[in-house]
């Protein structure tokens, strides 16, 4: 039979969020910034690309 509490399902939920947070902290908080560094740089350059297409499309006269 399978006895469980709900108070031990989110204890041990709440261990495995801390433990794979745990993992974060180190070597990995480099990582975590390259990633936040490449999507700003992608942001910025879809931004670009868009500001590039909506001036085409206003001077072709195809923007609605």
């Amino acid at each position: 039979m399978l006895l469980f509490t709900w108070t031990g399902l989110m204890t041990k939920t709440g261990d495995l969020f801390q433990w794979t947070f745990r993992l974060m902290e180190g070597p990995y908080r480099n990582m975590n910034i390259m990633f936040i560094v490449i999507g700003a740089i992608g942001a910025i350059y879809w931004l670009w690309r868009q500001s590039n297409y909506n001036r085409d499309a206003e001077q072709q006269g195809t923007i609605k």
